[in-house]
């Protein structure tokens, strides 16, 4: 016999709190079904998220590396430029030390010349120094440029892998998607909002169904009246104990249909007999 529906259990009341509590025991079926489709696929998607992070950082870095090399390659060329005509003045400076005529133009020329040659030597010194910088960041650039190669190789790979996973639940997770984006619309504003705000806190089980007087999420004793009253099925509680939406049976049975018995192990042994 087919699955009765949520209105035929519910003996048409058929109310709005009602309905939205039917959708809402429904969206948390889906929404497992959800989570298992996602468990399904591992650690993978999650690798792929951090491979893709890591290679965004790498490239962020690999730039700025390449933009250092430049800035250092036009401030080495513009001293370099500066030392050469600093060497013409010194050179120049020195010739005219043998044509003055006085001791005013003699020390004149001597001032120029000393800081011509000073800073030509502090020029040399940071050419060489700015040499060695070029030399590491030309070096870090080749290895960052080699990791950075193997990493999209790898991310390449991992994200086919992910693919291929993902080709297999694809189908089922769209249909999940659609019918979840469905229940949404019939559900209450308030009951979603208790519904969002439990289902992180509890391992993504917000709404359970009381069986048997207890809570089906912590297995602890529901007060009797009120599970009386949850019965009819058009109302719900919050556990005192684990803090979760609990329906009424009625609201379980039309979404999850007519439980089962179970045959005892005597019953089964009179049965193999």
């Amino acid at each position: 016999m087919g699955r009765p529906c949520g209105r035929s259990i519910l003996n048409d009341i058929g109310d709005e709190v009602n309905q939205s509590l039917l959708h809402l025991y429904e969206l948390q079926k889906v929404d497992s079904k959800l989570d298992e489709l996602v468990e399904s696929r591992g650690e993978l998607p999650e690798r792929v998220h951090e491979m893709r992070h890591g290679l965004d950082e790498q490239q962020d870095q690999l730039g700025q590396v390449r933009l250092d090399i430049a800035d250092l390659d036009v401030r080495t060329k513009q001293l370099s430029d500066e030392t050469v005509d600093l060497r013409e003045k010194v050179e120049r400076y020195k010739a005219q030390q043998f044509d003055v005529k006085t001791t005013r133009e003699y020390d004149a020329i001597t001032f120029q010349l000393e800081d011509g040659q000073r800073r030509l030597h502090n020029n040399v010194e940071n050419i060489t120094r700015m040499g060695i910088e070029l030399e590491g960041f030309r070096t870090d650039e080749q290895q960052m440029a080699q990791d950075l190669s193997e990493m999209q190789h790898e991310l390449a790979e991992a994200e086919t892998a992910l693919s291929e996973v993902l080709a297999d639940t694809e189908e089922e997770e769209k249909r999940l998607l659609a019918k979840r984006g469905e229940l949404v619309k019939q559900i209450q504003g308030f009951h979603m909002t208790i519904y969002n705000r439990v289902r992180p806190a509890k391992a993504g089980i917000a709404v359970v169904a009381i069986k048997n007087g207890v809570c089906s999420g912590c297995y602890n004793a529901i007060p009797r009246q009120l599970a009386m009253e949850l019965r009819k099925g058009d109302k719900h509680t919050v556990c005192e104990y684990c803090g979760r939406i609990v329906v009424g049976e009625p609201l379980a049975i039309a979404v999850d249909g007519e439980p089962q018995p179970v045959a005892s192990e005597v019953e089964s042994g009179e049965a193999e007999e």
